[in-house]
């Protein structure tokens, strides 16, 4: 049915990292009315917003669509969960709150791949109008945008411990790993400031929710784009269960990430045109990469039990517990004012290498005993001893694999085939990075504070059985992208200015555009896209 109330020039759908972004610049103009849809509810939550309860959120079944891949061969069969935001500010109100952008070369290859306008100095002034950096305004920063950035400031032995081995392992210290450094490690940048998650709910929807020409609307499930004459005039969705369409005048944005941005334009006849018609979706504009070019990073986490009480562990004692609460009610700093993913670095697994191919996030605690589900309790997140963990990634995967539709129904979860380890050359890499990091865990600044290792432990002593334990417990960073690739050429499936190919009026921006994989986590780059979408919207320059 269509609702005659529910127009406006632009229409924005999914309000993580990107499409937060978009709509609050784009209702900066007055003379424009934008409508935001979030499937999810208000991020008003406590655990979505300080913090130091980021651990408990991040698997939370209320705040996240929770994706199941389907059986990945190369991976014992396992199915794997998939981690995204399903609340505003999408992932960017749930994630590990690291600001890393990777390094300038990686976007310099966009170029190279045919993406005009998007290499790293292209980039750079968009990244530095998002930040307003503790560092303040510099070549490498900005000093008056929306997100709050700082340095982490974890106050443990363990954290310093991790730096001081890194430094006798031969890796540089720096000050900041958002510059183009090669290989280092450092305390991370965060997105927090004045005790709260800077999510991009928080830095950019909350300071524009006043603004009457922008309309916010949760619990509204997109369905798909309405497509007439080769135009996109809006969407079909639901909204508190009763279905409506949303006309818009101007352009359609679809910012629902890398599963959600491919099915909704499959489910409205954009896509590879067998596989639509085999599920009896009308086909509009054959594009055979939509959902294609899916690319994440693949893990492994290294688990070490401490002699002490060094690690974030400490904080759950119930007289630290209450001092952290008390700091935080009164001055918002402590403990509650961190986040758990406090440093790490990037390394080359071969010297040979232009750019580093690996990464590892430091976890001050002992992970999870579960990854949430029907029976998810925060306290089953709560370690019972003193520990931590290392995530280390492939940085800059070789596979690839693919979103498509299970069926035309869109309530229908979409098939994700993660392509993990397809090529060979990936655990080859995985395996080098967690033999490096394993023997810098061997140094003695943080060897003092060990144990022992939990995980893989010390029966795994080869690369054989390396490899079969990743295969075994390697898991996915939630790093998701790819799959609306941009590009210059015809089959691309958006352009270089994020026009979807075939249809007027309709965008894509988020990560699902990124043509090739940072090595970082994707908060800080899917926030400039935002930032690019919206001022090549608007027929902006950048600064």
């Amino acid at each position: 049915m269509t609702d005659n109330r529910l127009s406006c020039d632009y229409l924005v759908v999914g309000s993580g990292a990107a499409g937060a972004v978009v709509a609050a610049r784009l209702s900066e103009d007055p003379d424009v009315s934008v409508m935001l849809l979030e499937a999810g509810g208000r991020n008003d939550s406590l655990l979505l917003r300080v913090p130091g309860l980021g651990f408990a959120v991040a698997n939370h079944p209320k705040f996240n669509w929770s994706f199941r891949a389907d059986p990945v061969p190369e991976m014992e069969g396992r199915e794997l969960t998939w981690l995204q935001g399903r609340v505003l500010g999408g992932s960017s109100s749930i994630n590990g709150m690291i600001y890393a952008r990777g390094h300038p070369r990686e976007y310099d290859v966009w170029r190279q791949m045919g993406c005009a306008g998007w290499a790293f100095d292209d980039l750079l002034p968009y990244f530095r109008r998002s930040e307003a950096n503790e560092r303040g305004e510099g070549p490498w920063h900005g000093g008056s945008g929306p997100v709050t950035v700082r340095r982490a400031r974890p106050g443990l032995p363990i954290c310093d411990a991790f730096l001081e081995a890194a430094a006798e392992d031969g890796f540089p210290v720096l000050d900041d790993l958002n510059t183009d450094a090669g290989e280092g490690f450092a305390f991370y940048d965060i997105n927090a400031g004045n005790g709260r998650r800077m999510s991009s709910a928080t830095a950019y929807l909350e300071p524009a929710a006043g603004r009457p020409n922008l309309d916010i609307r949760t619990g509204a499930l997109a369905l798909r784009v309405v497509i007439e004459g080769g135009r996109a005039s809006g969407v079909e969705a639901s909204i508190g269960g009763r279905p409506v369409r949303i006309a818009a005048r101007r352009e359609v944005v679809l910012s629902a990430g890398a599963i959600k941005s491919p099915q909704l334009l499959m489910l409205s006849g954009i896509g590879p045109a067998d596989a639509l018609s085999a599920l009896a979706v009308p086909v509009v504009h054959h594009a055979p990469n939509v959902g294609r070019n899916l690319q994440n990073h693949a893990c492994y986490r290294l688990q070490y039990l401490c002699r002490g009480p060094v690690s974030g562990s400490r904080h759950l004692r119930l007289h630290n517990a209450v001092a952290a609460a008390l700091r935080y009610a009164l001055f918002r700093t402590g403990p509650l004012a961190e986040t758990y993913a406090v440093a790490g670095g990037y390394f080359r697994t071969d010297p040979a290498l232009e750019v580093p191919d690996a990464q590892v996030v430091l976890l001050s605690a002992l992970g999870p005993a579960t990854t949430g589900g029907a029976a998810f309790r925060i306290r089953d997140l709560l370690p019972d001893r003193h520990g931590f963990g290392m995530t280390v990634y492939q940085g800059s995967p070789f596979s690839r694999g693919a979103v498509s539709l299970r069926s035309a129904d869109p309530l229908d979860r979409p098939r994700i085939e993660a392509g993990y380890f397809s090529d060979p050359r990936d655990m080859q890499v995985l395996v080098k990075a967690v033999k490096r990091m394993r023997a810098m865990m061997r140094r003695p600044a943080i060897a003092k504070h060990i144990d022992r290792e939990l995980l893989p432990g010390e029966t795994v002593s080869d690369d054989g059985s390396l490899e079969a334990d990743i295969r075994r417990n390697g898991a996915t960073a939630y790093h998701q992208c790819g799959t609306c690739a941009m590009g210059s050429r015809d089959d691309s499936v958006v352009d270089t200015e994020l026009r979807v190919r075939g249809v007027e009026s309709l965008r894509v921006a988020d990560a699902s555009i990124v043509p090739r994989i940072p090595n970082a986590a994707l908060h800080a780059p899917a926030i400039m896209i935002g930032e690019k979408a919206a001022a090549l919207i608007k027929g902006e320059d950048a600064d």
